[in-house]
């Protein structure tokens, strides 16, 4: 039951450069800002989103909701509304209400909420709307489409069919742009790299070693909330593809991946045009690093590197994101024999548990029924 009486006062709570009012009457200013410091920067966006979309259609309601701490209720009627959609917003998929249910437990939980009694996000009727939703719906959660190689891990394995690394690399040409954007996926798939990792980059994480691989010193990563840090390694391949980045760019220190400016001049005389290229000093957005995938995997498919049902293409596009080379190479490693906590620990999952989720189709075929009755019941 929505309790009925005007929000509180609040207080302005800074998180990045996001400012965001929400209930304080039984806060803990410190928890809070001490909570706020320890998160990531893209989880203090994400939680930011998630809690100004609730506070502003608790205030929306009539009578205004109370939204720290929330009725149980309260939290039904705002994942119907969220599911249902308008004329104006479509309605949201299940992994988003599970995201931002997940937020305002984790705001709760700074100010003090569920400590001594269930938060509301936990009581049945909210955990059985999301599930209801789920199964109405029928979607199960969507993870990015794999980015392989495009190789045998094994012997007898067949190399993996669709769009991979190795159709994206022989798409980039030896322009700017090219040299750019083959050295951007070459470097993303070897280490691995969530997207914040991936336009991270600088120069001075970068170094080579003696047998030609090199090594990425990863400052800032999703799971390392105390800064400790990481390296990934990276093949010769990729090195050698920085390398003529780098040199062609003239880039020396900063961002290693920047937007490029193409200027083409008018047509003189002989109908030539000079075509000019600036490298910008920021470094690419998330935004332009999907936007080069996707344009790459277009590439691929009119040079006839990748084959795609007519028709099929826009889909395809669509399914991949800066993640999929990340999914690929966990899809990559497991079939290739190496064990959940092997690769949870080089791809800086948090878990083997998270890590298997991305190759349960590969797992299947690992899994101790697999082995066993594919000796016993193999075909003659």
């Amino acid at each position: 039951m929505t309790v009925e009486r005007p929000l509180p006062s609040s207080v302005e709570l800074v998180l990045g450069t996001h400012a965001l009012l929400i209930d304080t009457r039984a806060a803990r200013p410190m928890a809070l800002e001490a909570a706020v410091a320890a998160m990531a920067p893209a989880t203090k966006a994400a939680i930011t989103a998630d809690l100004k979309c609730f506070l502003a259609w608790c205030k929306a309601r009539r009578p205004i909701a109370t939204a720290v701490p929330a009725e149980p209720e309260t939290l039904v009627h705002y994942l119907h509304w969220l599911a249902k959609g308008s004329d104006t917003r479509a309605g949201a998929k299940p992994a988003t209400l599970a995201r931002r249910i997940a937020s305002i437990a984790r705001i709760h939980r700074i100010l003090g909420f569920g400590e001594r009694e269930p938060l509301p996000t936990q009581a049945g009727m909210v955990r059985d709307t999301l599930k209801g939703i789920r199964r109405k719906k029928r979607e199960r959660q969507k993870q990015a489409a794999p980015l392989r190689l495009g190789e045998a891990m094994q012997e007898g394995q067949a190399p993996p069919e669709g769009v991979t690394v190795k159709a994206l690399l022989a798409s980039c040409t030896a322009d700017f742009i090219g040299l750019r954007d083959a050295a951007l996926i070459s470097l993303a798939y070897d280490a691995g790299l969530r997207v914040s990792e991936l336009v991270g980059a600088a120069v001075a994480d970068l170094r080579q070693v003696g047998d030609g691989s090199g090594r990425l010193d990863i400052t800032h990563s999703k799971t390392d909330q105390l800064g400790e840090g990481a390296l990934a390694w990276l093949s010769p391949d990729t090195m050698a593809r920085l390398s003529a980045w780098l040199l062609a760019s003239g880039i020396g220190k900063g961002p290693v991946f920047r937007r490029i400016n193409v200027l083409t001049s008018p047509p003189d005389s002989d109908g030539q045009r000079l075509v000019r290229h600036y490298i910008g000093a920021k470094p690419l957005t998330r935004q332009g690093v999907v936007a080069i995938l996707r344009r790459r995997v277009l590439e691929a498919v009119d040079c006839g590197l990748v084959e795609i049902e007519p028709g099929m293409e826009g889909d395809t596009v669509r399914g991949l994101s800066a993640h999929s080379f990340r999914v690929g190479l966990t899809q990559d490693l497991f079939a290739a024999g190496e064990d959940g906590a092997g690769i949870a620990l080089a791809l800086r999952w948090s878990s083997p548990t998270t890590a298997l989720r991305y190759a349960r189709e590969l797992a299947v075929g690992n899994n101790a029924a697999a082995r066993v009755l594919g000796k016993l019941r193999g075909a003659d």
